[in-house]
């Protein structure tokens, strides 16, 4: 079991150099959760996400005439099917909204996005007491899934280029990814790793891959037996190479991003709500022409 552990933080904590996707998540791909909930039979819900950016910056971040201040929310239906004892489907429909404003262009777009289906495999899970009688859980899920062409892909909008302000990629892609908790009594740590493997789309262009770890730490506190709240506190790393089109390598791409992520998660008997924040506090982005700004979530759901 220790080494199984063990395996799994040095994969998490990997500095690999991987392809990028969606440029650290700026776009409505990104695909972070937060703390995975407990499976129940079926999860339903919705969530909203918002994220900010700026492109077009000039040298060292500066704001030029051609820089833009982008916005891109996200509503998504989403949900997890329990398959079997050991196996939950968990998909999400996202709806985008996407904004880009500066002062040569002003444009909106937005339509259904590309769907996700990652099925979550539970490798093992256990329930103890340690020796001074406190209860011990832990748990590993492997995770594979695919992303499908639903959203609509435009890169050219209004003579403006730009592969983050499009509803999809275009591509059929897929997933992998590994989660392990542990949690003493009410106090637990959350590991998550995924790696998405990109496509080639019909135009010739091709997102690169996408490699994502973070770590959490929450402490649940309960008010009586139906209402519980578990504040969380984590940090996340992506990191990307460039992109390709026509075989040729996107200069204005790929990159690095680390936040710190904050949130709380309530739930009443079977209703759970929650959301967090992300804070950047180290980015390299397209060589520094891209900067991200905070992003959040937040998500109504219903356990049965």
């Amino acid at each position: 079991m220790k080494k199984i552990v063990v395996f799994i933080l040095v994969i998490i904590f990997s500095t690999t150099t991987v392809q990028a996707c969606d440029i650290c998540g700026c776009g409505n791909n990104g695909n972070y959760i937060g703390i995975l909930p407990e499976f129940q039979k079926y999860i339903i819900g919705v969530r909203y996400r918002h994220n900010v950016l700026r492109s077009h910056l000039g040298a060292n971040g500066q704001t030029t005439y051609l820089t833009n201040h982008e916005k891109y929310s996200s509503y998504e239906l989403w949900g997890s099917i329990k398959l079997s004892k050991k196996m939950n489907l968990l998909f999400t429909v996202p709806y985008n909204y996407n904004q880009q404003v500066g002062e040569t262009v002003n444009q909106r777009i937005q339509g259904i996005g590309d769907i996700n289906l990652i099925n979550y495999y539970t490798v093992f899970q256990s329930n103890q007491l340690t020796k001074q009688n406190k209860v011990f859980l832990q748990s590993l899920r492997a995770a594979m899934g695919v992303k499908l062409p639903t959203g609509k892909f435009d890169m050219v909008i209004s003579n403006v280029s730009s592969q983050l302000f499009t509803n999809g990629t275009g591509t059929l892609d897929f997933m992998l990814g590994a989660v392990y908790e542990a949690r003493l009594q009410n106090t637990g740590i959350n590991f998550s790793s995924n790696y998405k493997l990109n496509t080639e789309n019909s135009t010739g262009y091709q997102y690169g891959n996408k490699f994502q770890s973070s770590a959490q730490l929450y402490q649940k506190f309960f008010v009586g037996m139906d209402f519980s709240i578990a504040p969380n506190l984590g940090i996340q790393i992506e990191q990307n190479n460039k992109d390709q089109n026509l075989g040729n390598e996107v200069g204005v791409s790929g990159g690095d991003l680390t936040t710190i992520n904050y949130g709380a998660e309530l739930k009443f008997k079977k209703v759970l709500i929650g959301g967090n924040l992300q804070t950047p506090i180290a980015q390299n982005i397209a060589n520094h022409q891209i900067e991200a700004n905070q992003r959040w979530m937040l998500h109504f759901s219903f356990a049965f």
